[in-house]
């Protein structure tokens, strides 16, 4: 048991550790972990740049020599952040650098919680924001037409009347949507830009000049049949005049959707690793003890038992142990896919043939259980996909249905094709699953697990598996359920051509 209890945390070992160095090594964005007591445990070669460090080393000598940089990593804020339920998606924070210097920084937090219910670390990824201020305070600082400083940054300038008419413009960089910038002047807003930018910009240019006030915008356009993002600051220049910014800030878009994938990943990382901890401490765990339990009383007592109570534990013992086996089945595979060890390999793939195999393995499962199987798909319809991957989704989801199908049920394969895509229905009339539970029911951090109708036991991975087989093909995979009336699962495969 102890060997086994090794080899499934190495598993989980190569298993995250794959995961964070594929997240960790492969963005450009500061990713640091922090305790709760607001020690550093990582950080990774972007955040060290930006606090201009040349290694996790010289952080923590830094940390412990220097106070103003330690008070960098105070909790309190995540805590505070955590309180205030999240409210805001980041924490807009001044850090102090090696050199002393400030640095403005936009955090995202993600707590780790390992099973308490207070925080273990707080995994933070981080934007770079201190050219963003030093434009933003450059700006409110200009009051004339003698903006020297701004033309040597790298944006777009705009002299703007209270008609919405451009006065002037600098270009200090080139621009796919602004193409011929001299013939810009003299020119309305609502002849520059799309209509519902330029009600935007003049909105904003109202504020400005009607409030003496900062206004920021965002907005995109499309140029050369790509979108272009840009934010324009824009503030008083003179009486009936405003100067507007204009800054593209396409690649802080896309960074700020990699930032979100990071941060998604990162998730994932961690509700893997609690899921792994969870099967191994209890799922995995529990039947091993039930399984020893049981042998034991075999070998010692086996001269004093009746005939009838030595096959029921024999039963049991066979029944846990297939339950075991589907557990590190689906486990095992379910870790090869996470750090990309399983082969996806397409090929055509006949659904009807598939069911009748799965019924054959299951028919001993459904005839204790008086349960009718009924493969109603099309013989005719082939997919294009991963037979063992769709092997594995039909064997999980018909085993479940089985599972929660009272004794004299029904369970139903079926098949149709819908706009190029084959939808695989696996429906029961078993006891049907609550609305709270169905919401959680593909979410890894919030899986959950009920006993089958005959105290069947299981570790809700499977299902999870079934998801990410099933996008692993570009296919969607979701359930409908009514509690007492039964449950359908869907999901699509792609339609093989040949």
């Amino acid at each position: 048991m102890n060997e086994i209890m090794e080899l499934e945390k190495e598993i989980i070992g190569n298993h995250l550790q794959q995961i964070g160095n594929s997240i960790l090594n492969h963005n450009t964005l500061g990713i640091i972990r922090i305790s709760a007591e607001g020690t550093p445990v990582y950080a990774n070669n972007t955040l060290l740049r930006f606090l201009n460090l040349e290694s996790f080393t010289e952080l923590i000598d830094t940390y412990n020599l220097n106070q103003l940089f330690r008070n960098n990593f105070n909790p309190k804020k995540y805590l505070k952040h955590i309180d205030q339920k999240f409210k805001s998606d980041f924490i807009e924070s001044e850090w102090i650098n090696k050199n002393g210097k400030v640095v403005f920084f936009k955090e995202f937090v993600q707590p780790v919680y390992n099973g308490s219910s207070v925080p273990e670390y707080f995994d933070c990824i981080i934007e770079d924001q201190t050219d963003k201020k030093i434009v933003e305070q450059l700006i409110k600082n200009c009051q004339t037409r003698d903006y020297q400083i701004l033309k040597a940054l790298p944006d777009i300038l705009f002299i703007v009347s209270s008609e919405y008419v451009l006065l002037d413009c600098k270009f200090n960089s080139h621009s796919s949507f602004f193409k011929h910038p001299a013939l810009l002047i003299g020119k309305k807003i609502s002849s520059v830009f799309p209509k519902s930018v330029a009600e935007k910009i003049t909105e904003a240019i109202s504020t400005t000049l009607n409030k003496n006030q900062l206004t920021s915008v965002e907005f995109s356009v499309t140029a050369d049949d790509k979108e272009i993002f840009y934010e324009a600051r824009i503030v008083v220049n003179h009486e009936n005049e405003a100067l507007m910014l204009l800054r593209d800030v396409t690649l802080q878009k896309e960074a700020e959707a990699q930032l979100r994938k990071v941060t998604e990943d990162l998730r994932q990382a961690n509700a893997s690793k609690d899921k792994f901890f969870s099967i191994i401490a209890h799922d995995l765990r529990t039947p091993l003890i039930g399984l020893i339990g049981y042998a034991e009383i075999l070998s010692e007592d086996i001269d004093d038992l009746e005939t009838a109570e030595i096959k029921e534990y024999a039963s049991n013992i066979v029944d846990i142990s297939r339950q075991t086996i589907k557990l590190l089945s689906n486990l095992l595979e379910w870790s090869r896919l996470q750090t990309g060890k399983i082969q996806y390999n397409p090929a055509d793939v006949k659904i009807h043939s598939l069911v009748n195999n799965i019924f054959q393995l299951l028919k001993s499962n459904a005839q204790h259980k008086e349960i009718e199987l009924l493969n109603s798909t099309n013989e005719n319809h082939i997919a294009f996909a991963d037979e063992n991957m769709i092997y594995s989704v039909l064997n999980n989801l018909i085993s479940n249905a089985i599972k929660f199908t009272r004794v004299g049920g029904r369970i139903e394969i079926s098949s149709e094709i819908k706009s190029e895509e084959i939808v695989v229905t696996v429906k029961d009339n078993g006891v049907g699953i609550d609305e709270e539970n169905l919401k959680n029911l593909f979410e890894l951090d919030k899986s959950f697990t009920t006993p089958g109708t005959q105290n069947e036991k299981g570790s809700g991975l499977g299902i999870i598996l079934c998801r990410d087989f099933i996008k692993k093909h570009g296919g969607k995979i979701w359930v409908e359920s009514k509690v007492g009336e039964g449950t359908s699962f869907y999901f699509t495969l792609p339609v093989f051509h040949s």
